[in-house]
């Protein structure tokens, strides 16, 4: 898969991120909380580890299937 994507900021807009697959192109548009507790850093982190966390207990899963 080539990378097809492509980031528009234009004026006051939020970021786009454009990707084009297949025949299909996704536009997703970026939100920012002004009120958030949270940093981006505490964000990504936690993302990431419930991440791995949701892969280590499929791997479990797929180990006690066999």
């Amino acid at each position: 898969m080539s990378e097809n994507n492509q980031i528009i900021t234009i004026g006051q807009t939020p970021p786009c991120l454009q990707q084009k697959i297949a025949k299909t192109r996704y536009l997703v548009e970026v939100h920012f909380n002004d009120k958030s507790t949270q940093s981006v850093e505490d964000k990504l982190k936690r993302v990431i580890l419930h991440d791995l966390e949701h892969r280590k207990q499929d791997n479990l899963r797929k180990r006690d299937e066999k």
